[in-house]
């Protein structure tokens, strides 16, 4: 057991710090728009506060931690979206951790009384950054020093611009999507080489069913499907599923991986977790947990994945609206 965990630490410092490894992944995507779609900036009433945090294989030392916050607002009478958001995301031992601070603006193109499309850029600054302190080199182990002159060939913190796009079709009970982050190609090598951050698509989908209205027509029980297909270099992904809400409780289950027809060598599985949500709605407040159990090889020893998520949505009650909007079938809880 101690063995294959330090097999999985060793793997997971590699993939770190070679740049084959692909961005810090949420399974409450829809709950995340901003990381998810730029083009979601700005798609809720009017303000919208988003938390969220991932703890990835925690019976694994130096496991993946991540977690994001982000604001956007509705700007109807301007037909935008502006969003502001802060990632951070922390692997290995050696504290291995890249932030990245940014903002995005999406207008909003309205088709019809039923549909708008909205189409959105963004920018950020990414940190990329390792505690050289908390790493042992090969010199240290072969002299038994306290300091390492090989330690001097890494630089302990880049930093890099970093653009994003995407597109969203929508109506009040379905969306699709395209988003592309990374789009310029940054580098984030930290030994001063070239370490080219491959851009990632995203294509995501999602039908909601409204099941039970109030008399005002409030929908107090739906059943949505969603899924999201990632690809960044030779990686992609599949995420599918569905969730039930019953006013103010949400239950969900997920599926990740693309099964038979794919898999990264011959012979191998990709299936990666079967993820189980629940979630309560409170006010203006929605929380859920949900937990990913792990399906493929290393399931026993990596203790899946929690995570958690908060949005607050806030909706000035003085102003008033210049025009009716399309509203989003919501990819989110």
């Amino acid at each position: 057991m101690r063995l294959i965990k330090y097999i999985l630490i060793l793997t997971v410092l590699f993939i770190a710090n070679s740049g084959f490894g692909q961005d810090p992944q949420y399974s409450q995507f829809y709950a995340n728009p901003m990381y998810l779609n730029p083009a979601f900036a700005g798609t809720s009433e009017q303000h919208r506060i988003v938390g969220n945090f991932r703890d990835q294989w925690p019976s694994i030392p130096g496991s993946f931690v991540s977690f994001s916050l982000s604001y956007d607002v509705n700007i109807s009478e301007a037909s935008s979206g502006l969003g502001f958001y802060i990632n951070r995301d922390q692997a290995g031992s050696g504290s291995l951790s890249t932030t990245t601070m940014g903002g995005m603006y999406a207008y909003e193109i309205k088709i019809d009384n039923k549909f708008a499309i909205r189409p959105a850029l963004g920018v950020a600054y990414g940190v990329r950054q390792v505690d050289i302190t908390k790493l042992r080199f090969g010199d240290q182990l072969l002299t038994g020093n306290d300091i390492s002159l090989q330690s001097n060939l890494i630089n302990d913190r880049v930093g890099y611009m970093d653009l994003s796009t995407g597109l969203v079709l929508y109506s009040n009970k379905f969306w699709i999507g395209y988003s592309m982050f990374h789009l310029n190609k940054p580098n984030n090598s930290l030994l001063g080489q070239t370490n080219i951050i491959s851009p990632l698509h995203s294509v995501h989908v999602g039908y909601r069913l409204p099941i039970g209205r109030t008399v005002k027509r409030e929908i107090v029980r739906s059943l949505t499907i969603a899924a999201n297909y990632k690809k960044q270099g030779a990686w992609d992904q599949m995420d599918i599923g569905m969730y039930y809400f019953i006013k103010p409780f949400v239950m969900g289950v997920w599926y990740r991986g693309i099964p038979i027809i794919k898999g990264y060598k011959k012979g191998d599985k990709n299936s990666d977790a079967i993820v189980v949500l629940a979630g309560v709605h409170f006010n203006n407040f929605k929380f859920a947990y949900s937990y990913d159990i792990t399906i493929s090889e290393i399931w026993g020893n990596t203790g899946g994945a929690h995570e958690l998520s908060v949005i607050y949505e806030y909706q000035n009650p003085h102003k008033k609206r210049r025009r009716r909007r399309v509203k989003l079938a919501c990819p989110k809880f």
